[in-house]
């Protein structure tokens, strides 16, 4: 496998609202969030986009994500996990 830019969101979808506080905003954008179950995309207002941070989000909201990423990535779970392994 080449090697894949987990924190590349050119496949990603944006959102119609902030997955932190739920707002509709126009400054929304997609970011990537690197958490203990895996790197998930997700669509953040400028308010809640704090680089580095994951805002709070339930963990199965956490999976869901990760393993979307994972497809926007065209990677499984297993080979995200195996590129993170290797980056340590």
């Amino acid at each position: 496998m080449s090697r894949v830019d987990l924190h590349d969101t050119t496949g990603c979808p944006l959102g119609v609202r902030c997955e932190s506080c739920g707002r509709e905003a126009a400054d929304l954008t997609v970011g990537t969030a690197d958490t203990p179950l895996g790197v998930l995309c997700l669509t953040l207002c400028s308010r809640c986009a704090v680089p580095n941070i994951a805002p709070p989000i339930a963990v199965g909201t956490a999976v869901r994500l990760a393993a979307q990423h994972c497809q926007h990535l065209g990677i499984t779970l297993d080979e995200m996990a195996a590129i993170r392994a290797g980056e340590r």
